[in-house]
This record gives C-alpha cells, sequence and structure tokens, in this order.
C-alpha cells in the first residue's frame, strides 16, 4: 500500500468520526497535500481494492414479484474467469443461478425478477469468482406480494370472497386466490407451499357457517382442529388447496346454485329421452 493510500484510509476514518461535528472543523488541512483527488473516493476506491470480491443488492426487502438488482466489484481479475452467483431461499434451495462477465471497470451488474418465488423469508445471494476462497454474500427478506384481489379492495393477508374479506394467517406458504363452489357449498383457498406449514381461518357468518369438513387437495385431512368459525388445519410442503365444506357458504350463491342445479337436470333429461328415442317429432 502506497503513502497516498495510507493518507487516504486514514482520512476516511478520520471525516467519518468528525461528520456534523461543526464548522470548527470545516478548514481541516488535507490529509495527503501532495495526492490527488478526493480522499474519500480516494479511500473508497482502496477499499473495494483491498477486498477480493464485494456485492451489493439494491434494496434489504423485496416483495414477491420485484426486480433485485445484484452489483458487485472484483479486486484481482483473471483472464475469462466469471462471477457465480447463487441465490438460495430460506429453506437452502437454490433460487436462482448464473455467471456473469466482467466489464472493463471490474464490475458486474445482474437484475434477477422473483415473481416465481413463492417462499417468505431471508434469502441468501453468494457471489465466487475462481477459488472458493474468493467469495463474499449479502442476504435479502422476501415478503409476499399483495395479489390481485388484495389491491382490490382488501388488506394484507385477506383475500377477496365476492365482495367479502377473508382474513387469515398463514406459515409455510402463500394464500393466492378463493373460490366458492357453488354446488357443494364449500369454499376453497388456493395456496402456494414450499414447507409443511398450517393455514388459520375464521370464517364471517356473511361468508361461511359450521363448517363440518375440510380437504387439503382433495383428500380429507386429519389434521385439522375446528372451534365454532375458527379453523386450523395444518398442509404439507407442495399442498395447492384448502376447501372448507359447510352447512352453508354466501347466501347470494343459492339462486345461482338453483339454477345452476335445474339445467344440469334438464340437460340430463333431454340426453336420456334422446337416447331412448322418445324425444317428440316436431
Amino acid at each position: 500500500m502506497n503513502t497516498c493510500t495510507t493518507y487516504s484510509l486514514f482520512a476516511a476514518v478520520v471525516a467519518t468520526a468528525l461528520l456534523g461535528s461543526g464548522s470548527a472543523f470545516a478548514q481541516l488541512n488535507p490529509a495527503c497535500p501532495n495526492c490527488e483527488g478526493d480522499p474519500l473516493e480516494m479511500a473508497e476506491e482502496a477499499v473495494l481494492n483491498a477486498v477480493p470480491l464485494s456485492v451489493w443488492l439494491d434494496q434489504s426487502t423485496y416483495s414477491a414479484g420485484d426486480v433485485i438488482t445484484i452489483t458487485g466489484h472484483v479486486a484481482h481479475i483473471a483472464a475469462d474467469v466469471p462471477v457465480t452467483i447463487k441465490i438460495h431461499t430460506p429453506s437452502g434451495n437454490i433460487a436462482w443461478i448464473n455467471q456473469l462477465t466482467l466489464d472493463e471497470n471490474n464490475e458486474f451488474e445482474v437484475q434477477v425478477a422473483s415473481e416465481s418465488w413463492s417462499e417468505v423469508g431471508i434469502y441468501q445471494v453468494l457471489a465466487q469468482y475462481g477459488h472458493p476462497s474468493r467469495d463474499n454474500k449479502a442476504q435479502f427478506m422476501l415478503t409476499s406480494a399483495p395479489s390481485a384481489m388484495e389491491i382490490a379492495g382488501c388488506g394484507m393477508s385477506m383475500v377477496a370472497v365476492e365482495d367479502a374479506c377473508l382474513e387469515y394467517e398463514i406459515e409455510g406458504g402463500m394464500v393466492t386466490g378463493a373460490t366458492v363452489n357453488q354446488g357443494d357449498t364449500s369454499l376453497t383457498l388456493h395456496i402456494t407451499s414450499d414447507d409443511n406449514g398450517n393455514l388459520y381461518v375464521t370464517f364471517p357468518v356473511e361468508v361461511l357457517e359450521e363448517v363440518l369438513l375440510v380437504l387439503v387437495d382433495g383428500e380429507e385431512s386429519n389434521d385439522v382442529m375446528i372451534e365454532g368459525q375458527s379453523v386450523h388445519v395444518y398442509f404439507p410442503a407442495g399442498a395447492e388447496s384448502v376447501e372448507f365444506f359447510a352447512a352453508k357458504v354466501i347466501p347470494e350463491f343459492g339462486a345461482v346454485a338453483a339454477v345452476v342445479l335445474a339445467v344440469a337436470l334438464v340437460s340430463i333429461v333431454v340426453a336420456t329421452r334422446s337416447r331412448l328415442g322418445l324425444v317428440p317429432r316436431i
């Protein structure tokens, strides 16, 4: 390290310690009178050159679907050696991997889309250049993105069910939507899940009343607790739906279900009469 670099690093430490201490320090003599350039900028450059591999993120927290910008710098390059970037999920799986080429300033930058990531939590970004010992890492928090239904009028940790907002709590997954099943008085919550988890729901009586049965991916769940209008159900990793059968669902669906059933019965009768040759001739 040359004399100018040493003085510049010292200047950076002094400037940080005295920042905001008042105008009395504004006329300090330069730490390196014979050096050219801003001492603070020179100190930053010296730090970059001292660290073999640096990596940064543009934010510390993202919502699912955000674009993550990763930048970095390599102090001493080797010919034709790329930088390898890996992003690990909170559970340790690899969510994204790529190799990047350095630019003329020994720097790299890449943007990564996160719309396909459903696991909420802390993600690790690992950068490696050549030998495994030349690495560095950063981390960020990924939170669930508000769904289109939530944006339409319901808040976070709520999902729209017709004109009502259903509040829920979920661990190990994310609720992506809801469907009212008209013919069998049930309501399905659609989920994504990378881990075993559980779902807590308290149904308003105007949405659903008297839960009788809970299915997870079409199979009756034995890991469920029903207490009045509140339901706590466990689901395995990879589960996609939780269906709640009840005595009553949203009232306005009663008339619609009756019409659908009537049309279905008429279709069955007509089809049966046609096969038996009983359709009257016109």
